[in-house]
């Protein structure tokens, strides 16, 4: 993997990804070409000539995975979401257009779930603390939060 390729994921991730990893470990230029197209869809922080808020393209995100049943499902760009300036509210109604779309399966499967991680995100920010990574939170203190 390129530095540079390096330097954007992690500005933008906090971390190389074990997904770019792991492809990394067998092909650095599809990695490298991978990152490239995520550059492309989601300019980097310092990146000029986004017209969408990094919001937006987070909600986005927020109700494809809801609504593909991918990944986290969703989580973690809710919480991403939240750190770029969206409320609870916003994550919501991105996801009420998954419902009206897809099903209410895409609410019960990762919809909820996608609000639950962004109301605990608002709250973190409110405290001042930092991002956490969806895959990174305890299962425990998310149950607390169902409970």
């Amino acid at each position: 993997m390129k530095e540079e390729t390096r330097d954007y994921l992690v500005q933008e991730m906090g971390r190389v990804h074990e997904v770019f990893q792991t492809l990394d470990k067998y092909d650095s230029n599809l990695t490298d070409s991978l990152a490239s197209l995520r550059r492309a869809a989601i300019p980097g922080k310092n990146d000029k000539g986004s017209t969408l808020e990094a919001k937006y393209k987070e909600l986005i995100m927020v109700a494809v995975e809801a609504a593909t049943g991918r990944g986290e499902k969703g989580k973690s760009h809710a919480r991403k979401a939240i750190r770029a300036g969206a409320t609870p509210k916003q994550v919501q109604e991105a996801l009420a257009l998954c419902i009206y779309l897809v099903g209410m399966s895409s609410w019960v499967d990762g919809g909820m779930d996608c609000v639950l991680s962004a109301e605990e995100e608002y709250e973190k920010v409110k405290k001042g603390e930092k991002f956490t990574w969806t895959s990174e939170v305890s299962p425990s203190s998310s149950k607390k939060n169902k409970e």
